[in-house]
């Protein structure tokens, strides 16, 4: 990996950090905006429910008949402040003479520290520009009307806990829950049967007035929030799982097309001397033919004759299996299927690689049935052979034992050379790629020969598998069915 490769690599992680770095930042801060928003809507349930509670006091007494006149009001000073008034009138029987009976509460907010100097319309008018002020009106009204109301009735704590615990589940919050009532002479308490809050429970506190609140004990909203936020965690994972693999296919397509570069040089390397070596022997055989006067001894005359003959057929073999390379890419190429018999192509097969081989070669072959035939491309089908003989051959020191089997499923090559290590048995059918060797070149090749027979195995419709055991030796199977 050169350092420019390195430096994509970097700004790659760094970029995907970066990104996954910012999801979380967000994430985290909905988790708290949804958390917020989730208290603000418990305490919004728990004063809805005290005003659901109050008005079915209200529609009580009013279905009972008349226990005397409520009359409450809310309004705006000169300061700002939000003051409400509940004044309550019932009737008194002293000596036998009714009398009325007035009872008055005043509730009054902070004054508003910037409206000192306004009229009592322009602090309205300023109250209904703030939307806390609002809400702090409505609430300072109920505030009222709940002390008027409490004049003619007590409180129904039951009621109130079943008017919260519909409110709560309404949010998702159907768990179990500790409600507390606490008035100057009155704690009310209601709690799930079995329920024992943990260090963890959370407290929200109503308050009707300043003698009576409610306190709610709950186990945290997390849970809920976290159930709220399932489908931008889902997509916000998915972005960045998405994003991780595309940098992941980016830098991998990145590596293979630099090590398919290397290869392509290696191949041209290669490639070029291949060629270059039976051009120069057969150049120098011609040479000696026309200028030595050797064409004048008979013997000499067809040593050279079938060097040069040799040597042009090894050139005209790798531009074959060049130009079969290049024909297996265009989309019109097919395959020129027949029946064809083992026996008979392997025999030539066999002839050439015992003409062209520079060591003494022991060939076993072992085929069921004698007459086994085979549906395929017999030109295909004979330089795959040539191709695996071959490799055994080059790959075996000294003396190629190779053994080759066929049945009506599989056809076997094996040799007993040097073996192919492990880790580059997935490799060995990449084009132009060839086994290290290390400081050793006595074995030439250019990588296309067993990328061209995977290939045309393939295209038969078959499969090719490779066994290999360091200095034990290779086989090679085709599958037929």
């Amino acid at each position: 990996m050169n350092v420019r490769l390195k430096y994509i690599a970097v700004l790659v992680i760094v970029a995907l950090l970066g990104v996954a770095a910012y999801q979380a930042y967000w994430l985290e801060q909905l988790h708290f905006t949804i958390g917020e928003q989730m208290d603000n809507d418990i305490q919004e349930a728990m004063r809805v429910a005290d005003l659901k509670e109050v008005f079915l006091r209200i529609k009580g007494m009013e279905e009972n008949g008349p226990h005397g006149m409520m009359d409450v009001r809310a309004g705006v000073e000169d300061d700002g402040s939000i003051t409400a008034k509940a004044v309550t009138t019932t009737q008194v029987t002293l000596d036998g003479e009714t009398l009325q009976q007035k009872t008055g509460v005043v509730l009054r907010s902070n004054p508003q520290a910037d409206s000192d100097s306004l009229n009592s319309e322009d602090a309205f008018m300023k109250m209904l520009e703030d939307q806390i002020s609002v809400t702090e009106l409505a609430q300072m009204i109920q505030q009222g009307l709940h002390l008027g109301v409490d004049r003619f009735e007590e409180t129904r704590y039951e009621k109130y806990d079943s008017l919260l615990t519909a409110g709560l589940r309404q949010l998702g919050l159907s768990g179990d829950h500790c409600l507390t009532c606490i008035k100057t002479d009155t704690v009310f308490r209601h709690t799930t049967a079995g329920y024992m809050p943990s260090e963890q429970a959370r407290k929200f506190v109503y308050s009707w007035n300043d003698y009576g609140r409610y306190e709610l004990t709950i186990e945290p909203t997390s849970g809920l929030v976290l159930r709220e936020m399932a489908g931008i965690l889902t997509a916000s994972g998915l972005i960045v799982l998405l994003l991780g693999l595309a940098f992941y296919y980016l830098i991998k397509t990145i590596l293979k097309q630099r090590t398919l570069d290397e290869m392509k040089t290696d191949f041209t390397n290669n490639i070029t001397h291949e060629l270059k070596t039976p051009i120069a022997v057969a150049y120098a055989a011609n040479d000696a033919l026309l200028n030595f006067g050797e064409q004048a001894d008979e013997e000499k005359r067809n040593h050279y004759l079938k060097l040069c003959r040799q040597q042009l057929e090894h050139l005209s073999g790798m531009v074959e299996q060049i130009l079969s390379m290049s024909m297996e890419r265009r989309r019109q190429f097919k395959l020129n299927i027949e029946t064809v018999n083992i026996s008979a192509l392997l025999q030539p097969v066999i002839e050439q690689q015992k003409l062209k081989a520079d060591k003494p070669i022991a060939f076993t072959t072992c085929i069921e049935p004698e007459d086994l035939t085979v549906q395929a491309d017999r030109a295909h089908l004979s330089n795959i052979l040539n191709n695996l003989i071959d490799n055994a051959i080059k790959y075996s020191p000294r003396e190629a034992r190779v053994e080759i089997s066929a049945t009506t499923e599989c056809i076997a090559v094996t040799d007993h050379g040097m073996g192919i290590p492990a880790d580059k048995l997935q490799h060995i059918f990449d084009k132009f790629y060839r086994v290290p060797t290390g400081d050793q070149h006595d074995v030439k090749g250019y990588g296309l020969g067993l990328f061209y027979v995977k290939t045309m195995v393939e295209k038969h419709g078959w499969s090719i598998d490779v066994t290999s055991s360091r200095g034990v030796g290779t086989t090679f199977k085709i599958f037929l069915t």
